[in-house]
């Protein structure tokens, strides 16, 4: 278990957090686009849950100039081409 306690702090939810405020977009208007609760992106902003491929694959379909790497891994900018 507590291989798995570390791996989780790797992944931080601030990151899809910050990805959307670059995108002027806020989690209930993500929810609400992609036809999830708002709970779901808001249990992952604070560290509770990770988000599943589907939902990272329609995330980086509705906004494709969002950083996907950024929102993984923190690395680089929220955005594409900043």
């Amino acid at each position: 278990m507590a291989g798995r306690r570390e791996k989780k702090s790797s992944i931080q939810g601030k990151w899809l957090k910050e990805a959307l405020a670059a995108q002027d977009m806020t989690v209930y208007r993500l929810a609400k686009e992609l036809g999830y609760s708002r709970e779901k992106f808001y249990r992952h902003i604070g560290n509770k849950t990770y988000l599943s491929s589907e939902s990272l694959a329609e995330i980086a379909g509705k906004f494709p100039t969002m950083n996907m790497r950024y929102v993984l891994t923190g690395e680089g900018a929220p955005t594409m081409g900043k």
